[in-house]
């Protein structure tokens, strides 16, 4: 295993970008980084949760852009994965910086569409600059303007493109932006494309790997991967 990233925290183990899942993925030694989403809610606070409302993932309902950070914190966000994490709350991005900063490194996708969150770049980078963890945390996103927004507050964060299918010139639109890295899901990867990334010195995050046979796979090809996993038990045993 090169380097194995506990997706939304170790949510195989624990409801997904919660307290709960990210302290379980730095108590263990063979995991390497954490990745988390980040939304801002309608006061500007980043707060850390996958989707674009809060349905799925806890008892209430509605958009984190119409709700305040006092709202997001009042609903229960543990309840839908197990009883035993009933009160869970969803976590602010400054809570997740100050529990696990400089413990791992931190993979935060900036859940911005289409400018959606205005100054969700901003206040991110403010936070990781005010903790000094500008090297512990990298700033993915599928949104590429996001990323290229995120240079104008520090150059010393690294950058990670995601991308969907698969993208001819991936080179260069990783350069386009200044990334040190790319993350696609783990169906379109190929040697082909791990040795031009590698040969240029760009690192290949691959997501979602949950299945051993699927590790095996891309772990085949010569070349800088990390994994990202729900299920990082399965992919040592």
């Amino acid at each position: 295993m090169r380097k194995l990233i506990a997706h939304r925290g170790w949510s195989g183990k624990a409801p997904e970008n919660t307290l709960s899942a990210i302290k379980l993925a730095l108590e263990e030694p063979k995991i390497d980084c954490i990745e988390i989403d980040v939304h801002l809610t309608k006061d500007g606070i980043p707060v850390v949760i996958h989707d674009f409302t809060v349905d799925r993932t806890t008892n209430g309902s509605g958009y984190i852009r119409d709700m305040t950070a006092v709202d997001v914190k009042a609903l229960d966000a543990g309840s839908w994965f197990h009883p035993v994490f009933a009160g869970e709350q969803i976590p602010l991005l400054e809570e997740v910086l100050l529990v696990a900063g400089g413990k791992k490194k931190l993979l935060i996708e900036l859940k911005q569409m289409a400018g959606m969150y205005a100054g969700l770049e901003e206040k991110v980078i403010e936070l990781i600059c005010k903790y000094g963890l500008e090297g512990d945390c990298d700033l993915i996103s599928f949104d590429h303007k996001s990323l290229q927004t995120c240079m104008k507050y520090s150059k010393e964060v690294k950058r990670t493109l995601v991308m969907l299918g698969s993208p001819l010139l991936l080179v260069d639109q990783v350069n386009e932006i200044g990334a040190s890295a790319v993350s696609m899901n783990h169906l379109y990867v190929d040697q082909e494309m791990v040795e031009s990334l590698s040969s240029n010195g760009i690192e290949l995050v691959v997501w979602t790997v949950d299945q051993k046979v699927e590790a095996e796979r891309v772990l085949g090809f010569d070349g800088a991967i990390a994994l990202t996993t729900n299920h990082p038990e399965r992919l040592w045993a």
